[in-house]
């Protein structure tokens, strides 16, 4: 018989985890998306209760039973103490989609955020505190001073006990005052939270015939899965998004516009990935006023106004240009890179403020 132990969800992702024990071992799982036909689950093994086999069952895996940790990776390979539940905890690691399994303040289990299949179709297995040699269902948790997990999790419990005295108001302060300082001051001021955590927002600034949207609160959070694509994360986890448009156009689009950028500010984390420089998203939004627009491109123009923002988390904060794209830019971007798709602009175009016309008919 089965028996959940613990289960908590996400505080910022679709994920739900949970603590499952049989007569024999007990599991520590991630379900990402839980309830959805593209649901998926990241497993990791916690301890054996029984005598350990010398070999994974496999007849058993495929019996849908979870396996023991076999002999020779165990370091009780007689079995452990059953778990009390009331012991256990679990800390989020602060991209929301990793977790780390506590009891009595020890660690005994992580999931990061690579476990599972890689892209390029390679498998990850979690992280165990009383394993000790690799295996496929688990690899050893090792010390903080052979395992960066352990900061991480000390960090992810530092960023969550400082929101007991709500550092909001101090972080609005900050970001309102290196946008205006940059671009002037704030016409419009839009909570996009809904009322949850994290707090964000968005605001508008009319500069000549120009208007500027520019999200605050958005890098709170850094972003999940950067580190599996990059060996310098920290200059990627965390984003604002800006939107720069003739005043008169915006007038006339406003609403539509608005609610589809503040959309794009909980993307990384409802889909488990990430957004960066160059990369491309769907804009079913600005399609419907302009069918020519079918998509943006998140850029940095050398160009446009920067904002100094402040670190957040030791890291900075890049502030990302939303670009609209014709479906022929599009495909020429995917197939050459936006790189060279914004070097084919004309010399002196302010590419990045959009006035309803093509910036890079230059690439059909």
């Amino acid at each position: 018989m089965k028996n959940v132990l613990l289960e908590e969800f996400s505080p910022i992702c679709q994920i739900q985890a949970f603590v499952e024990e049989d007569d024999h071992c007990v599991y520590f799982y991630l379900w990402n998306n839980p309830g959805e036909e593209y649901a998926s689950i990241r497993a990791g093994w916690v301890r054996n209760y029984a005598k350990a086999p010398d070999t994974i069952d496999v007849a058993a895996m495929e019996d849908g039973q979870a396996p023991m940790l076999p002999r020779d990776c165990c370091a009780h390979p007689d079995g452990a103490p059953r778990l009390d539940p009331d012991q256990l905890s679990i800390v989020w690691f602060e991209e929301g989609d990793a977790a780390a399994l506590l009891y009595q303040g020890e660690v005994l289990s992580v999931i990061p955020g690579w476990a599972g299949t890689a892209p390029d179709g390679s498998s990850y297995p979690a992280y165990a505190k009383d394993c000790i040699g690799e295996a496929s269902i688990c690899c050893p948790l090792g010390t903080p001073e052979t395992n960066e997990l352990f900061a991480r999790i000390e960090s992810a419990q530092k960023f969550w006990a400082s929101w007991d005295d709500d550092p909001w108001p101090a972080m609005q302060e900050q970001f309102l005052g290196a946008i205006t300082a940059s671009l002037g001051p704030v016409k419009k001021y839009y909570a996009i939270d809904g009322g949850h955590w994290p707090p964000k927002a968005m605001v508008t600034i009319e500069k000549e015939n120009v208007t500027y949207v520019v999200t605050l609160g958005v890098s709170i959070l850094p972003q999940p899965k950067v580190e599996m694509y990059t060996d310098t994360p920290k200059l990627l986890r965390r984003f604002e998004l800006a939107f720069a448009c003739e005043t008169e156009w915006l007038a006339k689009n406003e609403q539509q516009m608005l609610a589809y950028i503040s959309g794009q500010t909980s993307l990384p984390w409802s889909y488990l990935t990430f957004l960066a420089q160059g990369h491309t998203i769907p804009c079913r939004e600005i399609s419907e006023v302009d069918e020519q627009f079918t998509s943006m491109l998140l850029a940095k123009p050398d160009e446009a106004p920067a904002i100094s923002f402040p670190m957040v988390g030791g890291d900075p904060v890049n502030l990302l240009w939303m670009i609209p794209l014709t479906e022929d830019e599009l495909h020429f971007a995917q197939t050459h890179s936006s790189v060279n798709l914004v070097q084919k602009t004309a010399k002196g175009l302010e590419y990045w403020i959009f006035n309803g016309v093509s910036k890079f008919s230059a690439s059909r």
